[in-house]
């Protein structure tokens, strides 16, 4: 009796640690080995009697049998959307295309996005470009158009009333027959000449103000008004000097200027000249001996003469050129 109570005794824990077998069993371990104990990490297992002993952690198990449930889950999916594709009779190749059409979709507006961009940064610089020639005008309109320049240079047409001589020698028949006279001609005959002049204007009084405002026909109360302009001109009365023709240190202009319309000058004034006259006691048409020639009867000498000039403003002339 005693004996059978010992044996009883010793085998007892191999029952408690048999539930725990089982418990591992359930959770998927494998089949159950003699002479194997299956324990949880934190099992406290007394072995009274045995040959071979193998312990696993069963926390390994468990990551072992999560993962593989998870891969078998993601197959089964795979399988379910590939029955849903087979029955609904979706063409696997028409979808492949359509899927390297949409990708290459992506890649022709990509380029499209990137020919935009670049064209954006074009026109953003071909506006700033714009922009400074813009504010370049702006700013050749307002010096050409600046009323409070005291002077301003200015190019133009004189009118003189004096031609430059052109004295040579000529021949014309004599007196008896078979004979010539040599006699002073003048080729440059006349009164008037044209002479390119380039200048400056002084302003001397500012009319503007008078100009631009209202003015009566008449002095009683019923006169007419003259219609002004639409907008103000400057006007002004100044003092002239300037340079004529290709000799400008030997061709004076000087006078007084009338500024109108902003941008034209009508001057008065005096030419100062040096040009090439006869001496004292020879004159146009005059013979001459055989001996002369015309420096023995020509000099250089300066004469004043009067003149009248319509000239325009020369930063308006280069901002109308631009």
């Amino acid at each position: 009796m005693k004996k059978i109570l010992f044996i009883a005794l010793m085998f007892l824990p191999l029952g408690l640690t048999a539930q725990v077998i089982d418990s591992v069993v359930d959770a998927g371990v494998g089949r159950w080995e003699p002479d194997t104990v299956y324990v949880l990490r934190t099992d406290t297992v007394r072995l009274y009697r045995t040959d071979t002993l193998h312990i696993y952690h069963t926390d390994t198990v468990i990551r072992r049998e999560a993962d593989t449930a998870a891969l078998k889950a993601l197959q089964e999916k795979e399988v379910f959307y590939r029955e849903i594709l087979n029955a609904n009779g979706v063409d696997k190749e028409k979808l492949e295309a359509e899927r390297n059409y949409y990708i290459h979709m992506v890649d022709s507006l990509r380029a499209l996005v990137r020919i935009a961009e670049m064209e954006n940064v074009r026109k953003q610089e071909e506006n700033k470009y714009l922009a400074e020639r813009a504010k370049a005008a702006e700013d050749r309109v307002a010096q050409a158009t600046n009323r409070k320049k005291k002077i301003r240079p200015i190019q133009g047409v004189a009118m003189r009333f004096y031609r430059t001589p052109d004295w040579e020698i000529r021949l014309k028949a004599g007196a008896t027959a078979g004979t010539y006279d040599r006699y002073i001609s003048n080729r440059n005959a006349g009164n008037i000449e044209f002479d390119y002049v380039t200048g400056a204007s002084v302003m001397l009084w500012d009319l503007t103000k008078y100009f631009n405002k209202p003015h009566a026909l008449g002095n009683d109360s019923t006169s007419s008004y003259i219609r002004r302009f639409d907008q103000e001109f400057a006007y002004d009365i100044g003092f002239y000097v300037g340079f004529g023709g290709s000799n400008f240190f030997k061709n004076f202009y000087t006078g007084l200027s009338f500024r109108f319309v902003d941008f034209f000058y009508l001057t008065l004034g005096l030419n100062i000249a040096e040009y090439q006259v006869l001496k004292s006691g020879y004159y146009n048409n005059d013979i001459i001996g055989n001996t002369l020639s015309i420096d023995d009867v020509t000099a250089k000498a300066w004469l004043v003469k009067p003149f009248v000039s319509l000239s325009i403003d020369l930063d308006f002339l280069s901002y109308i050129k631009k």
